[in-house]
């Protein structure tokens, strides 16, 4: 599962933003906050905040976002768990504010998190070192625990199928465009990089369906070639394509060939069938049989 967390002062913007999602967010969680309104909220989080001057970046933020195939079936309630069991591995504690949102604006459902790191007693639960790695490991722990494919296992599974499928593809095309076209109708998006050096340069690849316009332009979707197979560069694909091309030329050529070598074998025979309709119209006789009767006039002027 896709996740992020990282420690930082916020505004009450990030509050609304978490509870509103183009109307869509669904708060399905909060802990220690009175109040439901985001920006009342938020002033709960500063007055608890302000009681650790020694923790600047007080405010613990980030997401969780299964793979769709999972998130599909996972029920709000059941998101909510697995989040709370991964924060806590973090060290948040009932006594931290908490403040969860699940959005599904974008198809892929997924939940936002806003925890205090400071707790009603003042103190920091929380340590900022490799918060993101180390809840990084948290949700994937979790995902064992609960018997559920992590973002590792679900990453390694989509790069094998992009390899299989581009190798597949690298048998019949001849060159880039075509190699674009065949993955295309494999369910993926071929992304060219090129410069002036080297012409093209490298490649991304992602499952269309794993394309999400939202986050598009913040997060770069899919693998590149590097990050699918180590058994293949660029280089490779260029000569791979290059001897598809030179073969393809060569059956051309032959194909051909032994067109040319069918049409004149057919223009052949199409002549010896006229020089023998012709010899048969030769050899017809030529004269017509006479009249009986006159055959026999003729016959006794002779006798």
């Amino acid at each position: 599962m896709n996740n992020s967390a990282t420690t930082r002062r916020i505004s009450k913007i990030a509050v609304e933003y978490n509870g509103n999602d183009k109307g869509t967010a669904e708060m399905v969680y909060s802990n220690n906050l009175l109040s439901n309104d985001p920006e009342l909220q938020f002033k709960e989080m500063k007055a608890i905040a302000n009681r650790n001057k020694n923790v600047k970046n007080w405010a613990l933020t980030g997401y969780i976002s299964p793979e769709k195939s999972i998130g599909d079936k996972l029920s709000n309630e059941e998101l909510t768990d697995l989040a709370l069991k991964a924060l806590r591995k973090v060290g948040v504690t009932d006594d931290n504010q908490i403040r969860l949102d699940i959005h599904s604006s974008t198809k892929q459902k997924h939940i936002h998190f806003i925890v205090n790191r400071v707790n009603t007693f003042g103190e920091n639960t929380i340590t900022a070192h490799k918060i993101g790695e180390n809840f990084g490991k948290a949700v994937r722990e979790v995902c064992r625990e609960l018997n559920l494919k992590s973002d590792i296992e679900i990453g390694k599974e989509k790069k094998q199928q992009m390899y299989y499928a581009l190798t597949i593809s690298l048998k019949y095309a001849k060159n880039f465009e075509e190699l674009v076209m065949k993955m295309h109708l494999k369910g993926y998006r071929v992304t060219l990089s090129q410069n002036v050096k080297d012409g093209i340069s490298g490649m991304r690849m992602v499952r269309y369906d794993d394309i999400n316009h939202q986050t598009e332009r913040q997060y770069k979707p899919g693998y590149k070639l590097s990050e699918i197979t180590n058994k293949l560069k660029i280089a490779d694909i260029k000569s791979i394509l290059e001897s598809n091309y030179q073969r393809n030329e060569i059956t051309q050529e032959r194909m051909n060939h032994m067109q040319k070598e069918k049409e004149v074998e057919t223009s052949q025979i199409s002549v010896l069938k006229e020089i023998g309709k012709t010899i048969e119209e030769f050899l017809k006789p030529t004269y017509t049989t006479p009249d009986d009767d006159l055959l026999k006039r003729k016959k006794r002027k002779f006798r």
